[in-house]
């Protein structure tokens, strides 16, 4: 169209649109050129086109080529993310132990693992658990060994019948909570336990702290049961070593379960998975192993303050 536009232009204007034609014409030739460095967004490169005679660029290459570099993106990213969390594993089973802290420095010497076993169903339904085995572990930080422990089974009231998916689960049987006295009876004799062995929590002084895999243990179990029955319990449930956090804040990973725990500390589950003091032994082990990586143990979570009424 160009050509036969300046093709009728009177001769006199000749030099002028024998340059616009060699522009045109070079610029067509430009366009049928091969590209040698196209790119798209993402740094993926076209396709590219042989060299030798001049070759128009398909629109439909292109756009694949752009589709597709989206996609190379995504996979160049989750490569890398596969490659952090490797990374993350193999830190955690191969960090250096460090040198144990001043035992001056710990806040308390003993941590106390706690991990109850409570009343369940299969079902979604609403269910009110309640406690069927009381383990504690008592770990000295100072040594990291387990010098003490403390096990009763637990008699339910609300649903005294443990449903069989609670039976398979924990491995408690019928027998052992009827025979088993309940909460209150248990909590009492937990308390003097404590005093025999000379273990305190109070404003005053504190020689241990309660260590749970999750909040579960001390705010649902413990203290939600006791809330609902009315049965007095002590201050030193209130506070507690979230073990679960303190090891995700100190590997950089993910809050995971006892088991891939283990398993990123080099270790294996030792005993039956779901028995509340197995579970707390475990627990234990991984608590020691992180004192031996230099995670300082403290309290990390608490209940949440609670609502007063006033008569007006």
């Amino acid at each position: 169209a160009v050509l036969t536009t300046l093709s009728l232009r009177p001769a006199r204007s000749a030099p002028m649109w024998l340059a616009l034609t060699a522009l045109s014409l070079g610029f067509v030739a430009l366009r049928l050129q091969p590209p040698q460095a196209v790119r798209v967004r993402a740094g993926v490169p076209c396709a590219a086109v042989s060299q030798g005679a001049p070759q128009r660029v398909a629109l439909g290459e292109l756009v694949r080529e752009s589709r597709a570099a989206p996609l190379a993106k995504r996979s160049a990213r989750r490569k890398r993310g596969e490659a952090k969390e490797r990374a993350r594993q193999e830190g955690a089973v191969l960090r250096e132990a460090r040198p144990l802290a001043d035992a001056h420095a710990l806040p308390f010497e003993w941590l106390l693992v706690l991990d109850v076993e409570a009343t369940c169903d299969a079902r979604g339904r609403p269910w009110e658990h309640e406690i069927i085995e009381f383990p504690v572990v008592a770990l000295n930080l100072r040594t990291l060994q387990v010098e003490h422990e403390f096990h009763s089974f637990v008699r339910p009231t609300a649903n005294q019948t443990l449903t069989p998916f609670c039976r398979k689960l924990t491995g408690i049987t019928q027998e052992q909570v009827d025979a088993a006295p309940p909460l209150d009876a248990v909590l009492r004799e937990f308390d003097g336990w404590l005093r025999e062995r000379g273990l305190v929590n109070t404003a005053e002084a504190r020689s241990f702290a309660f260590g749970t895999d999750g909040h579960f243990d001390c705010q649902f179990f413990v203290d939600g049961e006791c809330s609902r029955k009315g049965i007095p319990k002590a201050e030193y449930f209130d506070k507690w070593v979230n073990l679960k956090q303190l090891f995700a804040d100190h590997y950089k990973v993910r809050r995971c379960k006892i088991a891939k725990m283990l398993e990123r500390q080099g270790m294996r589950f030792e005993g039956r998975l779901h028995s509340g003091i197995d579970d707390s032994r475990n627990i234990a082990r991984i608590a020691a192993q992180l004192v031996r990586d230099g995670s300082p143990v403290y309290i990390n979570e608490g209940l949440p303050p609670r609502q007063r009424f006033l008569d007006l």
